[in-house]
């Protein structure tokens, strides 16, 4: 019999023994601080040439200011004169809403949108431009061209065609669509053959370039279509909110297409057909794919182009629904963000960083903050913290960030980090511990109120809508012994409760009622109302960590809500939840049980 080395087992056993080596957490980043966010919402892109990217953004107090990108969408710079132009060829109109540029070459182009009865052309490069006028005043959702021919429709049904590359237009008499079934988007495969899609679910063909049309049937159970994308004679896609079906017999059948994870997560790609078309795809197009198996971009159709190549400039909607410019070439996302100039090429380390999701991130590098909105491919500088150290970063609700300095001091932004001010809310602190995580149990500025007599605690409550506002309060005073509950109810029917006598322990119940309320951690609901409702807390016991204070909250009466009878509805964020609408809440809870 061999002899058993024991030798393995016991070097197995001593390196088992050993403290595991410490993770070293990765390096952080270094960025080029001289690339700026530039102030601007993105409303359309379109590209004038491959060198050339024209971005129509609303800024501060500003509208249809015109950005351009040298650079296929990485950097931009506003154009003063281009915007100029632009907003000066529309001062004679009575708005000046533009959704649509489309170029027929680098000289002549379109713009559309709420502008009146007529569109906008230029003849120049945009150095000037022209009203066309039009039949109709009409806000037009939709222009196609296929080389100097192109079509435009839009709110009142009405259809128009241009043969001279939109120096002229004519209705055309025969229009399938009217008010009440809008035509929202078109597709040509060539001067001759097109589809277009009506609000209703109605979609439309047409052999000779819109003169007339036929319908094609379409039974599915959609009655918001918005895009259209034909591939080929017989494969076609529509499209609505959230739905997508797809024919390949030129509309005898249809198929629905439901948007698959993957799909979602997948950056556009730029594909050419056999006859030369562009297209938008969902993802890069494979070698030897037939058109027909290929998944067209659904989106709105001025918020996606391709500048050449295998590029494409898109317009993605973000955190709350914000407009982001998303970069990607042959399929691979390379930058997504607001627009940014170009930087200095000089990087600097960053001193810290912290996650608000997966994509978004903020940085600092001693009073400078950076952020990035795609997972630290690319950054821009941001805003400045009046004092420094930073010691650490937290994100609150929606945009806001608290700072704390090397002096344990905060300072709050509500913007994202843009501009600071110093906290003065008592729950910040807080709010700080529960966000960076280190506190398992940290104090809140009521704990005095259940731990000290006698102290007590009131409720404002406020809703204001358009045609109305409404106030309420609630008040707890807790003694050593007893709890006194009183207050007026928000319903249409008050309930008032005089002066009701508690004892201590049902006081404390309601009190943790509304510390738990006004503690719970926000998330954005995901709607907006002009409805608002604010809630005002205050307190005051004799001693403990804060004495006394104040602390409002505030926000849209979106969310179920209930008073009684009267319900609120609109949130579409499941497990959303404010604080003003949990502080209501409660209180309608308490009112409810009072009045029983």
């Amino acid at each position: 019999m061999r002899p058993v080395s024991l030798m393995p087992a016991v070097l197995a056993a001593l390196l088992l023994a050993l403290p595991a080596p410490a993770q070293v957490p990765p390096p952080l980043p270094s960025v080029d601080l001289g690339i700026r966010e530039l102030i601007f919402r993105p409303e359309v892109v379109s590209s004038r040439t491959p060198e050339d990217v024209w971005l129509l953004a609303n800024g501060r107090g500003s509208a249809n200011q015109v950005l351009r990108s040298a650079d296929a969408g990485r950097s931009w710079q506003l154009d003063a004169t281009a915007s100029w132009a632009l907003r000066k060829s529309l001062l004679a109109g009575s708005s000046i809403t533009l959704d649509t540029l489309v170029w027929f070459t680098p000289e002549i182009g379109i713009a559309a949108g709420s502008i009146g009865a007529r569109v906008l052309r230029t003849t120049d490069a945009g150095l000037s431009w022209q009203s066309i006028p039009l039949t109709d005043d009409l806000y037009v959702y939709a222009v196609e061209r296929v080389g100097e021919r192109a079509w435009l429709c839009g709110s009142s049904g009405k259809l128009f065609r241009s043969d001279d590359a939109g120096a002229s237009w004519h209705e055309l008499k025969d229009s399938p669509f009217n008010r009440d079934d809008r035509c929202m988007d078109m597709s040509f495969l060539s001067p001759e053959s097109g589809w277009a899609v009506g609000m209703n679910g109605s979609v439309w063909a047409t052999e000779d370039g819109g003169t007339s049309w036929q319908h094609v049937p379409f039974e599915q159970p959609l009655k918001y279509l918005r895009r259209v994308v034909r591939l080929t004679p017989q494969a076609a896609w529509v499209g609505g909110h959230r739905e997508r079906y797809l024919t390949t017999d030129a509309g005898k059948t249809w198929h629905a297409r439901p948007w698959t994870e993957d799909e979602l997560n997948t950056p556009l790609a730029a594909a050419r057909t056999p006859d030369g078309r562009h297209l938008i795809t969902v993802g890069p197009v494979g070698e030897g794919v037939p058109v027909e198996q290929w998944v067209p971009f659904l989106g709105e159709a001025e918020h996606a182009t391709s500048p050449g190549g295998d590029t494409v400039v898109a317009l993605v909607v973000a955190d709350q629904r914000e407009m982001r410019l998303a970069l990607s070439v042959s399929g691979q996302l390379v930058r997504k963000g607001p627009p940014v100039s170009q930087g200095s090429g000089v990087l600097t380390p960053l001193e810290g960083l912290v996650r608000k999701s997966p994509e978004t991130w903020l940085g600092w590098a001693g009073e400078q903050l950076a952020a990035s909105h795609d997972e630290g491919r690319t950054w821009f500088q941001l805003g400045r913290v009046p004092q420094t150290p930073i010691r650490a970063l937290a994100f609150l609700k929606e945009d806001t960030v608290l700072a704390e300095l090397g002096t344990g001091e905060l300072l709050r932004s509500k913007d994202f980090g843009r501009l600071w001010e110093p906290s003065t809310s008592p729950l910040d602190a807080y709010d700080f511990a529960v966000a960076s995580g280190r506190t398992a149990s940290p104090e809140t500025p009521f704990d005095c109120v259940l731990t000290t007599a006698p102290a007590s605690m009131k409720l404002h409550l406020d809703n204001l809508g358009c045609f109305h506002q409404v106030e309420g309060q609630l008040s707890v005073k807790l003694s050593s012994d007893g709890a006194e509950l009183s207050g007026k109810s928000l319903d249409n029917k008050p309930v008032k409760l005089g002066s009701k006598k508690l004892s201590r322990a049902e006081g404390e119940r309601i009190v943790r009622e509304l510390v738990a309320a006004a503690t719970r951690q926000e998330t954005p609901l995901g709607c907006d109302s002009t409805t608002k409702y604010t809630a005002i807390l205050e307190w005051s016991c004799p001693s403990g960590h804060v004495k006394e204070g104040t602390v409002r909250f505030r926000a849209p009466g979106c969310g179920a809500l209930t008073y009684g009878s009267a319900t609120t509805w609109g949130s579409n964020a499941p497990g959303s939840y404010a604080r003003a609408l949990g502080l209501h809440q409660a209180a309608s809870e308490e009112f409810k049980s009072a009045s029983h």
